[in-house]
């Protein structure tokens, strides 16, 4: 059926411009509010026609809703094992940051391991349980961090972390959307910690579809320019220090 499908898919034709087809994408919310206003503004250019479903994807169903076609593809930053019923492509990285209140005490200096490890943490995870990246570099040194409280989303954390003491971990392709308002200093963390890749998942059967070509077409290419803006911004920060 696959073959059937991919030679069907080969010949049929596909325009943007003129389509009116419905496109579901999955999106962590982490990702969500870095590249939704590009690609709704995208969306709307190159298909007006066309309709656009953006799904929230929770780590732990996002292979079973591609595998099941219930979304054409999800772009997620959670560790996916290698699937052969999954087609995977890595579009970036973004590195981990300590992410506090910028009027508390934590922001006013370099993020020490001690300073680290004496802090109370907030774990920002999509099942509400799960543990970090930085819990397994923490792990490799033999130490722990004093993790009180966690969330399931990065929406809520300029509010979560306001006021308080609290250190979160967080992707520096934030910055895109960080302002003073936010009241959000990054800080390096005191330990190396592995990056974090933003996968693009697709079923292998819809590789070959044209319209499934294009929608990865569009996300690659705002994936690609909201790096090149989060470079930018990360030289401005390290030139003004």
């Amino acid at each position: 059926m696959a073959t059937i499908r991919a030679s069907i898919d080969r010949h049929q034709t596909f325009d943007p411009a003129t389509t009116r087809r419905n496109f579901r994408v999955g999106l962590t919310d982490y990702h969500a509010m870095i590249i939704i206003p590009r690609l709704l503004r995208e969306f709307s250019r190159q298909a007006p026609g066309a309709t656009l479903n953006i799904i929230p994807a929770n780590g732990l169903d996002i292979p079973s809703s591609v595998h099941l076609r219930q979304i054409d593809c999800a772009l997620t930053g959670a560790v996916i094992k290698d699937d052969p019923s999954l087609l995977k492509i890595e579009l970036g990285q973004d590195r981990l940051f300590c992410a506090v209140w910028s009027g508390g005490r934590i922001a006013s200096s370099a993020m020490s391991l001690e300073t680290y490890l004496s802090a109370s943490h907030l774990q920002v995870s999509a099942d509400g349980v799960s543990s970090g990246l930085a819990d397994a570099a923490l792990k490799e040194l033999g130490l722990r961090r004093n993790v009180v409280a966690t969330i399931s989303n990065y929406l809520a954390l300029p509010w979560v972390l306001r006021g308080t003491e609290l250190v979160a971990h967080c992707g520096d392709g934030i910055l895109q959307i960080l302002d003073k308002a936010s009241e959000v200093t990054l800080l390096s963390p005191p330990l190396p910690i592995p990056n974090v890749s933003a996968w693009l998942l697709l079923h292998p059967q819809m590789a070959t579809d044209p319209g499934t070509i294009w929608l990865k077409e569009v996300l690659s290419n705002i994936y690609s320019e909201s790096q090149i803006k989060k470079r930018e911004i990360v030289s401005e920060r390290e030139q003004g220090k």
